[in-house]
């Protein structure tokens, strides 16, 4: 499986991420007052994809750095991957990259991407994957828990879970699964990722990218059937 690893946008916490193995990074240019070094796109390299909360003011600082990708908060449909491809064409022009070659990774935040997501699958070329975000799902809906006393996810969390599946599944691009909170279970999440087919699953913390890439299955557990 690949890792997405979360980071915030300063140099140290950059420099650590890319030590961690993880496929690719996903840094925080929020309220950056100046660029941040990262490297170059390198063959073997992890991929950089940058994200902001405010994209109209920061894509084209965003930009000049020239990212692999953008990421695309609370993404809620078809015309938004649209509207920013459009935007990122025009960019690519003005810092002189090559026509289609930053990619969007939509992140669905809300219930409306959620009912959205099938439209993603014809959206753009420029599509990475699908990921999503199981706690600002659950605090919209108004969950107290994203998970129940058992473990397993409260059934509209899971059900946007196999829409994220499905969706990545028709657009033929990689299914990206929620990162595991604070406290959770990782090692179960990862395995459950993995079981029910999805190629990357987003982390929080450097360890995490390492035992996501190194993951290969847990072994069945014996049968009790005689």
């Amino acid at each position: 499986m690949r890792a997405f690893l979360i980071v915030p946008g300063d140099s140290g916490a950059i420099a650590t991420a890319i030590a961690s193995g993880a496929h690719a990074l996903i840094i925080d240019m929020t309220g950056l007052s100046s660029p941040v070094p990262f490297p170059e796109r390198e063959q073997g390299g992890p991929s950089i994809y940058l994200r902001s909360c405010d994209l109209e003011r920061d894509l084209s600082a965003m930009m000049a750095m020239a990212p692999h990708g953008i990421l695309l908060s609370r993404c809620e449909g078809a015309r938004d991957v649209m509207r920013l491809g459009a935007r990122l064409a025009v960019e690519e022009a003005i810092h002189g990259l090559a026509d289609g070659s930053t990619q969007i990774l939509p992140l669905i935040e809300t219930a409306r991407g959620a009912l959205a997501s099938h439209t993603l699958a014809d959206a753009s070329g420029r599509l990475a994957g699908i990921a999503w975000d199981a706690e600002a799902i659950r605090a919209e809906i108004g969950a107290l828990t994203t998970r129940d006393r058992g473990g397993a996810l409260r059934p509209p969390l899971a059900q946007v879970r196999s829409l994220i599946r499905l969706a990545a599944a028709a657009a033929r691009v990689a299914a990206i699964d929620a990162a595991c909170p604070p406290g959770g279970d990782f090692a179960d999440e990862v395995d459950a990722a993995w079981s029910d087919g999805f190629e990357a699953k987003l982390v929080l913390e450097p360890d995490q990218a390492g035992f996501v890439t190194a993951f290969g299955g847990r072994a069945p557990a014996p049968s009790t059937e005689r």
